[in-house]
C-alpha cells in the first residue's frame, strides 16, 4: 500500500503546485509577460502609437530651453545665445518692411541682383558670406529679359549663390510637353555642381520623385550650388523630416509589354531600373535580371492590373541633395563627391573643415563643448572648450530622411521680438545699390563665414508657411533648423530596438509584480507615480542628449498590465473567495471570515496548536421521550441556534453537530494567539445564555449541558472525499476534549478544562482543581479543572475591533 500512498501524495502536491501557479501573485507575472509581447509587437510596423509619439516629440521641442535672459541693468536685457544654435546662420527675410518699400511681391529680379551684389561687393573679401541661399523660384523667365541678365550676372559674380529645385511625386505636375525642358535644366545643375553617386543600401526602396521644377538654364549654369527644398510631412501633415538625399527618376524609355524580353539591359551601376504603373497609379518595381519565369509572371500581372496597351518603363535615377545638405557641405569645404550615403544608417562627411575669418585659413572642423564666457564689458572670463571632428555622420532612415531638431518657435521679423535665428530685413541689403566701382565698396557687411538664407517672412506674400511642431513656420526658417541640425550635430536619435525592448520589459514586469502583490489602490498610486517619473525622465533625456525614448509603449504597457492583472484578480480570486466563503461561512463568523479571505488556509491537513470545545445535553434521551419528534426538533433548533451564535460571536469555528452534541474550535482557519481564553469565555457565555433560556421554558423542557475544553497540537484541515469534505479536527488532543465533556457527569460540573488549557489561561480565569484522572485512550493521567469565571469579562472583541484584533492575532500566530 505504500507505493499507492506515494502516488496519491504526488497528485496532491501537483494539485497544490498548479493551484499556487494560478495565484495572482505568481500568474500576474505571466500576464505581464503576455502584455509585454503584445505591446512589443505593436512597436513594429504599426501606426497605433506613432501619432502620440510625434505629438510628444513636439511637446519636447516646445519644452526645451532655447535662450536665457539676464537683466544687466534697469531697462537693459542681455541675451546669451543658445550654444546649440550656430552663430553662422543668418536669415534675410522678405518682411513687411521690404514689401512696404519695394511694393508687391514678387519683386523685379533686378532687385534680387542688388541684394546679391550687396554681399559680393565688399572690400574685405575675407569677410564674405560662406553661402548665399535664395529661397526664391526662378522657374519662368522675367517679363523683362534685362532683369534676368542682371540677376544671372550677379549670381555668377558672387560665386557663392545656391538655388533650389522642387521635386514632385507626380510626373504630370509640369505643364504638358515641358518635362524634357525641366529635366534638361536639372541636368545643367548636375553638370555645374554634381550629384550624389556614392550610394549604399537598397536604393530601390527610396520613394521616387517623377517630376521636378528647376531654375532656368542660365541660372542653373551660373549658380554655385543647388538642392531640393522638399520636406516629408508626417501623417498629421506636420513637417518633422527632410530627405537629405532624394531620388529623382527620369523616364528613359517606354517598352511595350509584348516587346520586353530577358535580353533587356538595365545598368544598375548607373541607377537604372524597370517599373510599371497599374490602373490606380501605383508604381511596381520589376525585378532584375529578368528570367523567363519572372517575365511570365510580370505579363500575367500587368494584363490584369495595367491600363490598356501596357508598357514597362525604364527610369534613370539621380540622387539629389537637399539644399540644407548642399549648404552644409559648402560650409565644411566639401563636395557631393566626398560624401558616403548608407541608406537607413547615415551620411558620412569625411575630414570636415571650417573657415577661420581671422586667419583666412581652413581648419579642422570643431564643435563647441562649452562656449567662452564673457563679462558684461565683453572681456573673456573663461575659454571655450571645443572638440575636433574627423568625420560627421548624419543619421538618416531608409528613405534618406533626417529628423529635424527644431530649436525654437517661429522667429519674429522685428529685432525687438523673439528670434530663434537672427533675422534681418531684405530691405536693408537690397535697398542701397552698391556701385560696381571697388573703390566705393563698403569694408564689410558683418556676415563673415555666415550662411545667408533669403526667403519669405511676411504673411500672405507666398504659400511658404508649413506646419511644424511650433505651428506654421516660413520655409526659410525650416531650412535654417534643418541646416543647424547638421552644423551643430544636434541629431535626433532613438533608443536601439533591443534596449527599448529591455526598458519595456522591465517596466511591464515591475508593474505586474506590484499589482499582483499590492492592493489595487496602492498599485494604481504607484503606477501613476512611475508614469509621471518616466515622463520627466523622458523630457530630461531628450533635453540633455536629443535622445527620444519611446513613451507611449511603456505607459501603454503599464496601463494594460494593470487592467489585465486586476481583471484576473477580480475574476479568479473572487471565484476562490466565493468557494472559501461557501466552505467556511457555515463554520465561522463574519469577523473571522474576513480574515480567512485575506489569508486562505492551505488545503489538506496541518498540525497546529488549537483549543477544542465539546458540549452535550444531559439526559437528552429522557427529554426526547417527553416530546413529539416535531417538538423535539424545534426545541433543539432553538438551543443549537443560541449556542452557535455564542460560538461565532466569540470568533470560534463551528465544526459539526452530532445530534445534540456541538463541536467547535479556535485557532483555525485563522491563527488566534488567545484561542484558549476565547474558548473559556465562550463556554461561560453559553452557560449564561442557556440559563436565561431555561428560565423561559417549563421544567420538563429545560436543558442541562456539559462542556469539555482541551488545548494542544491537533491536525486541522479539509478531510473527506473530493466530492464531500468537512473542515474538522483530528488527533489525540481532540479526543481528550470529547472525553472531558463526558467527565462532567462524574463530578456534577458543567465545564471542565484540561491542565493544558489551564496552563494557557491560569492568570486570566478562576478555576477549581478537580482531580488527576486517566481517560480512555490516555496512558498518562491528566489534571482537570472546573472553569468557574473569567474576571475580565466574557465579552469577545466586536465590530472593527474584532477584525483588528483578529488580524493582530493572525499575525502573531503566523
Amino acid at each position: 500500500m505504500e507505493p499507492a500512498r506515494s502516488e496519491e501524495d504526488a497528485r496532491v502536491a501537483d494539485r497544490k503546485g498548479t493551484s499556487k501557479f494560478f495565484e495572482t501573485r505568481y500568474f500576474g507575472l505571466v500576464i505581464g509577460f503576455l502584455v509585454f509581447c503584445l505591446v512589443f509587437a505593436l512597436t513594429f510596423k504599426t501606426i497605433l502609437t506613432t501619432e502620440i509619439d510625434q505629438k510628444l516629440l513636439d511637446f519636447n521641442f516646445r519644452h526645451k530651453s532655447r535662450v536665457s535672459a539676464t537683466r544687466v541693468q534697469e531697462g537693459v536685457t542681455f541675451q546669451q545665445a543658445n550654444q546649440r544654435i550656430s552663430p553662422d546662420i543668418l536669415i534675410i527675410g522678405v518682411d513687411d518692411k521690404a514689401l512696404a518699400r519695394f511694393g508687391r511681391w514678387p519683386f523685379p529680379r533686378k532687385r534680387h541682383a542688388d541684394l546679391v551684389n550687396a554681399f559680393t561687393r565688399i572690400k574685405n573679401q575675407a569677410e564674405r558670406e560662406r553661402a548665399l541661399f535664395l529661397d526664391i523660384f526662378f522657374i519662368e523667365p522675367s517679363e523683362n529679359a534685362e532683369d534676368d541678365a542682371l540677376l544671372v550676372s550677379a549670381i555668377r559674380n558672387n560665386g557663392r549663390v545656391f538655388l533650389e529645385t522642387v521635386l514632385t511625386l507626380n510626373e504630370n505636375a509640369n505643364p504638358a510637353g515641358t518635362s524634357k525642358e525641366f529635366f534638361g535644366r536639372q541636368d545643367a545643375l548636375y553638370r555645374n555642381a554634381g550629384s550624389i553617386t556614392n550610394i549604399k543600401g537598397d536604393w530601390l526602396k527610396v520613394t521616387p520623385f517623377l517630376g521636378v521644377d528647376s531654375p532656368l538654364k542660365p541660372y542653373a549654369s551660373a549658380t554655385h550650388g543647388y538642392g531640393h527644398a522638399n520636406y516629408l510631412p508626417d501623417p498629421d501633415q506636420v513637417n518633422r523630416r527632410q530627405p537629405l538625399v532624394a531620388k529623382l527618376s527620369q523616364l528613359e524609355e517606354e517598352i511595350p509589354l509584348d516587346q520586353l524580353s530577358i535580353e533587356q539591359h538595365v545598368d544598375r551601376a548607373s541607377f537604372e531600373r524597370l517599373a510599371w504603373i497599374d490602373r490606380n497609379n501605383y508604381v511596381h518595381e520589376v525585378p532584375y535580371p529578368l528570367t523567363p519565369a519572372l517575365l511570365a509572371d510580370l505579363k500575367s500581372r500587368m494584363e490584369k492590373s495595367a491600363p490598356e496597351n501596357p508598357v514597362v518603363r525604364e527610369y534613370r535615377d539621380t540622387f539629389v541633395p537637399s539644399i540644407t545638405l548642399s549648404l552644409a557641405l559648402a560650409y565644411m569645404n566639401k563636395t557631393m563627391s566626398d560624401i558616403e550615403v548608407v541608406l537607413g544608417k547615415y551620411i558620412r562627411i569625411p575630414d570636415p573643415q571650417m573657415y577661420n575669418p581671422q586667419t583666412g585659413q581652413w581648419e579642422p572642423y570643431k564643435r563647441t563643448v562649452r562656449s567662452p564666457q564673457y563679462d558684461k564689458d565683453g572681456n573673456l572670463v573663461k575659454d571655450g572648450i571645443y572638440r575636433t571632428l574627423m568625420e560627421i555622420r548624419i543619421p538618416i532612415d531608409e528613405t534618406g530622411a533626417m529628423s529635424i531638431n527644431f530649436m525654437g518657435p517661429v522667429s519674429d521679423p522685428s529685432p525687438q521680438g523673439h528670434q530663434t535665428f537672427p533675422v534681418r530685413s531684405y530691405a536693408g541689403y537690397a535697398g542701397s545699390i552698391t556701385s560696381p566701382d571697388p573703390a566705393k565698396w563698403p569694408p564689410t557687411k558683418a556676415v563673415g563665414n555666415k550662411i545667408i538664407m533669403v526667403g519669405a517672412f511676411a504673411q500672405g506674400m507666398a504659400e511658404d508657411e508649413k506646419p511644424t511642431p511650433f505651428g506654421l513656420m516660413y520655409g526659410v526658417e525650416i531650412h535654417a533648423n534643418a541646416l543647424n541640425t547638421i552644423l551643430m550635430g544636434n541629431f535626433l536619435s532613438h533608443v536601439e530596438p533591443w534596449l527599448q525592448g529591455v526598458i519595456l520589459f522591465l517596466v511591464i514586469m515591475l508593474t505586474a509584480l506590484m499589482v499582483s502583490r499590492l492592493s489595487t489602490i496602492w498599485s494604481l498610486v504607484i503606477i501613476v507615480v512611475l508614469g509621471v517619473v518616466y515622463f520627466f525622465v523622458y523630457l530630461f533625456v531628450f533635453d540633455q542628449s536629443d535622445l527620444a525614448l519611446n513613451f507611449v509603449e511603456p505607459v501603454l504597457g503599464m496601463v494594460l498590465c494593470f487592467i489585465a492583472v486586476v481583471v484576473y484578480r477580480n475574476r479568479f480570486e473572487e471565484r476562490d473567495k466565493r468557494r472559501i466563503r461557501d466552505m467556511f461561512g457555515k463554520y465561522v463568523g463574519p469577523a473571522v471570515m474576513d480574515e480567512v479571505l485575506q489569508a486562505p488556509p492551505e488545503l489538506g491537513g496541518v498540525d497546529k496548536e488549537l483549543t477544542v470545545l465539546f458540549s452535550d445535553i444531559r439526559e437528552f434521551t429522557s427529554m426526547s421521550e417527553r416530546m413529539s419528534s416535531q417538538e423535539l426538533v424545534n426545541h433543539l433548533n432553538l438551543y443549537l441556534t443560541a449556542m452557535t451564535d455564542v460560538i461565532l460571536g466569540h470568533l470560534g469555528t463551528l465544526d459539526k453537530y452530532v445530534g445534540d452534541e456541538i463541536m467547535c474550535f479556535w485557532g483555525a482557519p485563522v491563527s488566534q494567539q488567545d484561542h484558549a481564553l476565547l474558548a473559556c469565555k465562550c463556554a461561560l457565555r453559553q452557560m449564561e445564555v442557556l440559563k436565561k433560556m431555561n428560565g423561559a421554558w417549563p421544567q420538563e423542557r429545560r436543558i442541562n449541558i456539559g462542556i469539555g475544553i482541551n488545548t494542544g497540537i491537533m491536525t486541522v484541515g479539509n478531510m473527506g472525499s473530493i466530492g464531500r469534505m468537512n473542515y474538522t479536527l483530528m488527533g489525540d488532543m481532540c479526543n481528550l476534549g470529547a472525553r472531558l465533556e463526558g467527565t462532567n457527569k462524574q463530578y456534577s460540573t458543567n465545564i471542565i478544562i484540561s491542565e493544558y488549557t489551564y496552563a494557557a489561561v491560569k492568570n486570566k480565569v478562576v478555576a477549581r482543581e478537580l482531580d488527576n484522572i486517566r481517560v480512555k485512550g490516555k496512558n498518562r493521567p491528566v489534571l482537570i479543572y472546573e472553569l468557574i469565571d473569567v474576571p475580565e469579562g466574557l465579552e469577545p472583541p466586536t465590530g472593527d475591533g474584532a477584525r483588528a484584533k483578529a488580524a493582530a492575532r493572525a499575525g502573531a500566530g503566523t
